[in-house]
């Protein structure tokens, strides 16, 4: 019963918490980061075909929030450092954590089962803490982990274009980046220059997402030019659809057609997002999933895949279903939200506090 008031306490705060916040938002990323776990644990499996590998997709959803969200911050931010803190404050703690978690469980794992570490080791580990481990060579601990750097670039594009003022031709640049990507792609994807463009700056092949995120803020906060802003959003959405073969792993679970119906949907919510028409989705649990969800999407694949399915499935016989939706859903949302009550927030709150102060000095 205490457990249950408990959990109840806890939602009725993070509602209340969000009442001045965007909470269509904050549910739309809780959906996001659900989608993809039930697309991991059907991965590979013939239940992925219930719709379930649709859930591919909802790192596409989260760059277009993240294009939103970070616009909204950049545009509150009293200059770059202020941002930087921020951004940094909101990610680390809670990946550091989620990375610590998974590495201390491999190698748990790998000393008792193969006597050493084997291929997990101290450096990959230290690699991955930066989150900049594919610039440094280094392979990615957990799988969602690739996301990372495309959204870290992002920030980095965003802080320079706020740095040196030229946040005010980000319209023009975000179309230009769009056209230009999709030439690129389409007429010299082969050439070998155009490949290593691509591949140390996976980044382009996603800017027409993050781009909507960033036009879908300034429809929310600025009813002015809407013609003008609806013609470009058409413009981000038909350069992601052409960018299909080359935005991350969607072409190697999804038809071309399945991509373009999802991400169609995406924008769809955003536009009614925009308009205030998208509070439906709005619900004590949503908003939870939303408040768990950098932690959730950062932890869930190795522990379930790795660990707990295999098990139940294997060594205890128990069905697929059962084990996935009764057993690893419920332990990855309760190891999420522990990070995020004990870690993410606390954390979050004093590294905030003590860049700000060191920044002051």
């Amino acid at each position: 019963m205490r457990k249950t008031n408990f959990m109840a306490q806890y939602l009725n705060k993070k509602m209340s918490n969000n009442s001045n916040r965007y909470q269509a938002i904050d549910s739309l990323r809780g959906i996001a980061a659900l989608i993809v776990v039930f697309f991991h644990f059907t991965m590979y499996r013939p239940e992925a075909q219930f719709g379930f590998k649709l859930g591919i997709t909802g790192v596409d959803l989260f760059f277009i929030i993240s294009g939103f969200v970070i616009y909204m911050s950049i545009n509150k931010a009293h200059n770059s450092l202020d941002f930087v803190i921020n951004r940094i404050s909101r990610l680390y703690p809670t990946y550091w954590t989620c990375v610590t978690f998974t590495f201390i469980l491999l190698s748990v794992y790998s000393i008792f089962i193969n006597g050493g570490l084997g291929k997990i080791n101290f450096i990959q580990y230290l690699g991955n803490m930066t989150m900049f481990q594919f610039y440094l060579k280094i392979s990615d601990i957990d799988g969602p982990y690739w996301t990372m750097i495309i959204e870290m670039t992002f920030y980095i594009g965003i802080l320079l274009l706020f740095h040196f003022k030229m946040l005010k031709h980000l319209k023009i640049i975000g179309i230009g980046l769009c056209v230009l990507v999709v030439i690129m792609t389409t007429f010299w994807g082969d050439i070998y220059i155009v490949k290593k463009l691509i591949y140390w700056l996976p980044l382009l092949l996603f800017i027409p997402l993050f781009f909507a995120g960033t036009v879908f803020y300034t429809i929310y906060t600025n009813k002015n030019k809407l013609f003008e802003n609806y013609i470009i959003l058409i413009i981000c959405l038909i350069s992601q659809i052409l960018l299909f073969k080359y935005s991350g792993k969607s072409s190697m679970f999804i038809s071309h057609n399945e991509y373009t119906m999802m991400l169609t949907i995406y924008f769809v919510l955003f536009i009614l997002f925009v308009n205030n028409k998208l509070n439906f989705i709005v619900s004590r649990w949503t908003l939870f999933l939303g408040k768990i969800s950098f932690a959730l999407y950062l932890i869930h694949q190795l522990v379930s895949r790795n660990f707990i399915i295999p098990f139940f499935t294997i060594k205890m016989q128990v069905n697929f279903w059962l084990a996935s939706f009764f057993v690893a859903l419920p332990v990855v949302i309760i190891i999420a939200w522990f990070i995020n009550y004990y870690i993410e927030v606390p954390m979050s709150k004093l590294m905030k506090e003590r860049l700000r102060k060191i920044a002051n000095r």
